[in-house]
């Protein structure tokens, strides 16, 4: 063989991939140093044996090529380099980064301390702690390249990727829905629309490829009512088109079951998955651990019950109306945050949520689809719809120009919404025992229990005590109704004595003489601050013509 010229033998490095990858100090060992292949190994360890064999006798490494004569004994040293290769490739993470790891990132400040972060399967978002991060990759490893020396050191695959520098950092997280560009230092939660938000529905008139959906809400959501229908929509639309803002009205959906209350909300959720949330419990939307709700554009509370709760009632009103929530993740401590979600509540149940006489964070709904209640057919055709353009056909218009107007012009306000029926009857149902039974009379017009008469004037007297019993409230109840009947009574009135039952049962009992029925309702509304709508032919008190006695105390 012809002598090699010395610049064949100071010849470079070959140009092959898997070797170029590697750090220039790890090249010249392997192409001009020492024997050393379980050193070298691991930097090559993501080849396959395939790969690997060729370049174990291949005598252009000479740090890596197996220094024996070809046979049964070099054949064994290659397997178990080819096994140890493997070995590696099990336990290491090859490469800058771990492919499992791309969609974490460390945020320094998330509450009070620096965690690890990344998204579940589901959407949710998965903080833990640095050192459960670690633990949780405590039999990973990873290679790190000593930058001095090029040596590779075998370094736990959670402590490198926290050290790296491509590891993906940000100073704090915030959900900013809608935005593209977060301002530095910033992990925006926002995760993007469902649909296509570069397209958009500019016309007036409702678009043809939802009209079953619109339907349903129209005539069995809205009960017909064109006012509220409106009003509905434009909820909607402004949901969709501002979803950087919240709203000071909650959407409550009252009615039988299969009636299509939680289908209407279901598929209006889709409009902004995967930032949508539903619960059945009130203690998940009140409760003190509530992370779940940072991220959140729309949350449905189904079959949860806030009305016997006066707690739950009065979280849920700051929730409606306030423009931060204290988020406080296990194991951090709470932090203050943007209120964004918007709320839908629905339930079978007749009273559903605490409305108070002033109430304006309720639009309330009493749904109905009639002879399409638990229709498969009606709403399966409602849903197919959807499934074939529907939806996208609602996103683009609620999104498009007719609405923008509707809402910067204020044509449409958040405040407007119409005073239903259904909310009055919460507002009834939520009144206080004694309270509850005044009004209960003035509605039916009848006197529960004793009661004195004057036909003639259209007065009546009730005794406290005797209405009282007869609406079966304890003694701690006798004062919040004689509240009540002094309302009625007039302003300055008192109690006075009257003789009430008969034979040895007839004594005195104190009360208050109330003046006719109408005049009764009208100081009943002044006091609650509404309108009520009573009952069509009861306008008179409903009662026997008993005189009062000579020695009773009357106001007249």
């Amino acid at each position: 063989m012809p002598a090699q010229s010395p610049a064949a033998e100071a010849a470079p490095v070959p140009a092959l991939a898997w070797l170029a990858d590697l750090h220039p100090a790890v090249q010249s060992r392997i192409c001009h140093g020492s024997n050393e292949p379980d050193a070298l190994i691991p930097y090559i360890a993501h080849l396959s044996g395939e790969e690997l064999r060729p370049i174990l006798t291949d005598r252009a490494f000479p740090g890596l090529c197996v220094a024996l004569e070809p046979g049964e004994a070099r054949d064994r040293e290659i397997a178990r380099l080819v096994r140890l290769a493997a070995w590696h490739r099990e336990t290491w993470a090859h490469g800058a980064l771990p492919e499992e790891l791309n969609d974490h990132a460390f945020v320094r400040y998330y509450g009070n301390k620096p965690v690890v972060v990344h998204w579940s399967a589901g959407g949710e978002l998965v903080h833990q702690a640095i050192g459960d991060f670690k633990n949780s990759h405590i039999d990973r490893f990873m290679p790190a390249v000593d930058p001095k020396t090029g040596q590779l050191v075998r370094s736990p695959l959670a402590t490198a990727w926290l050290t790296h520098p491509n590891t993906p950092r940000y100073d704090r997280v915030e959900f900013l829905p809608g935005d593209t560009d977060s301002p530095p230092g910033v992990l925006n939660l926002w995760r993007g629309w469902p649909c296509r938000d570069d397209v958009t529905d500019d016309s007036e008139g409702e678009p043809v490829w939802c009209q079953r959906f619109l339907a349903h809400m129209r005539e069995n959501v809205c009960g017909g009512d064109h006012e509220t229908y409106w009003y509905l929509l434009g909820w909607m639309a402004d949901a969709l088109q501002n979803p950087h803002r919240t709203s000071e009205v909650a959407v409550v959906l009252r009615g039988p079951q299969g009636s299509g209350k939680t289908l209407w909300a279901k598929l209006f959720m889709e409009l902004f998955a995967p930032h949508t949330l539903t619960l059945d419990k009130p203690d998940h939307l009140t409760g003190s651990f509530n992370k779940h709700l940072q991220d959140k554009s729309i949350i449905f509370a189904d079959e949860a019950f806030f009305a016997g709760n006066r707690q739950h009632a009065a979280t849920l009103k700051t929730l409606i109306t306030g423009d931060e929530i204290f988020v406080h993740p296990k194991g951090v401590d709470g932090f203050m945050a943007k209120k964004l979600f918007r709320l839908i509540i629905a339930s079978n149940d007749e009273h559903v949520i605490r409305a108070e006489g002033d109430d304006r964070r309720y639009l309330v709904l009493n749904v109905d689809a009639g002879e399409h209640n638990q229709s498969a057919a009606y709403f399966g055709a409602i849903v197919d719809e959807w499934r074939e353009g529907g939806r996208a056909a609602l996103f683009q218009w609620l999104r498009g120009a007719y609405w923008r107007k509707m809402l910067e012009s204020g044509a449409w306000d958040v405040r407007d919404r119409p005073k239903t029926a259904a909310l009055q009857a919460q507002k009834d149902m939520s009144l206080s025992p004694a309270t509850r039974l005044v009004h209960n009379m003035l509605r039916d017009g009848e006197v529960p229990g004793l009661y004195g008469a004057d036909e003639k004037r259209g007065f009546v007297f009730v005794a406290t005590r005797a209405l009282q019993e007869a609406g079966r409230l304890g003694e701690e109840h006798e004062r919040g109704l004689g509240e009540a009947l002094c309302v009625l009574a007039g302003a300055g009135a008192s109690s006075v004595r009257a003789y009430l039952g008969e034979g040895h049962a007839r004594r005195q009992w104190r009360g208050y003489w109330l003046p006719p029925l109408d005049e009764c309702r009208r100081r009943w509304e002044a006091h609650l601050g509404r309108k009520v709508e009573w009952p069509a032919g009861i306008a008179t008190w409903g009662f026997e013509a008993q005189p009062p006695e000579p020695d009773d105390d009357l106001p007249f």
